[in-house]
């Protein structure tokens, strides 16, 4: 017998059970999901070329949140740094 046969022969009889220390994806479900739960909030990019190719690039928080308004409000202009 090879060793490549032995090697699956013990591969296949060995227990298949998770071993006592894992976590499984159960215990996770048990978990209080309102503390892990965090409302996305929206976040500006701008497009910058370089080298021929578009790279985006996120805006600061500040000037992010600043465009967000404005664009929630209707606003069609806002004031912003470029790094």
């Amino acid at each position: 017998m090879s060793s490549v046969q032995s090697q699956q022969e013990q591969l296949s009889q060995s227990d298949p059970s998770p071993s006592p220390n894992s976590c499984s994806s159960f215990e996770l479900i048990d978990m209080d999901a309102g503390s892990l739960y965090e409302p996305v909030s929206p976040h500006w990019f701008y497009c910058k070329i370089i080298d021929s190719k578009e790279t985006w690039i996120p805006f600061n928080s500040e000037d992010s949140q600043q465009l967000e308004e404005a664009y929630s409000s209707g606003n069609l202009h806002a004031c912003c740094n470029f790094g």
